[in-house]
């Protein structure tokens, strides 16, 4: 039950998700395992989703480890594996360390730099040859975790993917292709809107893929009639007295759950919407302010628009919604070869999409709040300045 000290969020809509991941850990408990991918926008639900197969994991008996990448750690070798083994490892006794490394113990030493190489061996040679150095990394580690999963079915979560060092994903890419026959399931997360930044990321998806050691699962934002499941869950009561609030809050956040949840907390916390008498009171509202967590959220997403692209979102904030091709290439100023680059670039970074036909082509925000902050970021000056353009 929510209270002014927090809404707990019920994971809606993602059944089928569920459904696949659940599939995919019976096979590899039959000793056929497999690497999934979730993908989706920011705020889309990916590490909710990771979270609850863990869950399940863990209650059926599986070794969970989970590790996130970080954007300001991309040049730490292995960072990823690391942070995700390494509780696991350190429960290890130094025995069963060595008899599960036998063979690769000089190697292990650089996924885990601060532990001390098992068996008391040293790191390989530093004159020894690179390519085979990290060739005998990438096969004792994946036998490494082929024998750990021996002992237990291991369930590996590697968020924010599109974060991670070159390494992490060459490893990722290496134990992908050996764990068919292993009780191994290794779940990855990704932004979708930031994967092409990561060139070694979409070349590892893509090589995975053909090979068909892969799944990649999409998450779609939540559908009108998924949000009114969820704040009748949360809230309880009659449904139909939140129906006309949920529509409200459906088209305010697009289905987001990030930012679905957010606004409810917000909603709470500022009394907005307040239990009375054992039940949820303040449906009838006919507007939702923005709360700062979204706003930063959305603020840092336009921040990574490179400057041609913020001008044609912010021309197109100004216009207001579907703004046709036409409009944004006369008043914005750029060549056709900028605009249409600047547009890619927004569409690419799920900020707008496209529209219409081959001749009337429009352009819309993909969340009313992407238009929403870019234009309160404007100031009154520009934005006089241009519907002053516009029209």
């Amino acid at each position: 039950m929510p209270t002014r000290n927090g809404v707990g969020t019920p994971l809606v809509g993602r059944n089928a998700e569920l459904a696949l991941l659940s599939n995919t850990m019976d096979d590899a408990a039959k000793g056929s395992g497999r690497s999934v991918f979730i993908v989706g926008e920011g705020g889309i639900g990916k590490t909710r989703l990771a979270t609850a197969a863990a869950e399940r994991a863990a209650k059926k008996g599986w070794s969970v480890a989970v590790g996130r990448a970080y954007p300001v750690e991309t040049g730490v070798p292995y960072a990823l594996f690391s942070d995700a083994l390494l509780p696991l490892v350190s429960k290890l006794e130094p025995a069963t360390l060595s008899l599960l490394t036998r063979g690769g113990a000089s190697e292990f030493g650089y996924v885990f730099p601060h532990l001390s190489a098992p068996g008391g061996g040293e790191r390989a040679s530093v004159g020894a040859d690179p390519s085979e150095i990290k060739a005998r990394l990438l096969w004792n580690f994946t036998q490494f975790l082929g024998r750990l999963s021996a002992k237990q079915p291991l369930f590996i979560v590697l968020e924010n993917l599109q974060w991670a060092d070159a390494s992490s994903l060459e490893l990722f890419h290496f134990i992908a292709r050996q764990i068919a026959e292993h009780k191994i399931v290794l779940l990855g997360t990704y932004n979708e809107a930031e994967r092409d930044f990561n060139p070694v990321l979409r070349s590892s998806e893509q090589s995975l893929l053909r090979l068909g050691v892969l799944t990649v699962q999409r998450l779609t934002p939540l559908s009108q009639p998924e949000v009114e499941a969820l704040v009748h869950q949360m809230f309880g009561g009659d449904a139909g007295a939140t129906k006309h609030f949920s529509a409200l809050l459906y088209d305010w956040t697009r289905g987001n759950p990030f930012f679905i949840e957010e606004t409810l907390k917000s909603l709470v916390d500022s009394g907005a919407i307040s239990q009375r008498d054992g039940r949820w009171t303040g449906w009838e509202m006919e507007a939702i302010q923005l709360p700062s967590t979204v706003r930063d959220v959305v603020k840092a997403r336009i921040d990574r628009l490179s400057a041609d692209a913020r001008t044609v979102a912010n021309l197109t904030a100004a216009i207001g919604t579907r703004a046709a091709h036409d409009t944004l290439a006369k008043v914005s100023g750029l060549s056709e070869v900028a605009i249409i680059a600047a547009l890619d670039e927004l569409i690419a970074q799920r900020v707008l999409h496209e529209t219409g036909d081959v001749n009337s082509i429009r352009y819309d925000f993909t969340h009313p709040l992407l238009q929403q902050v870019l234009y309160s970021e404007l100031g009154q000056a520009k934005a006089r300045r241009l519907h002053a353009m516009i029209a």
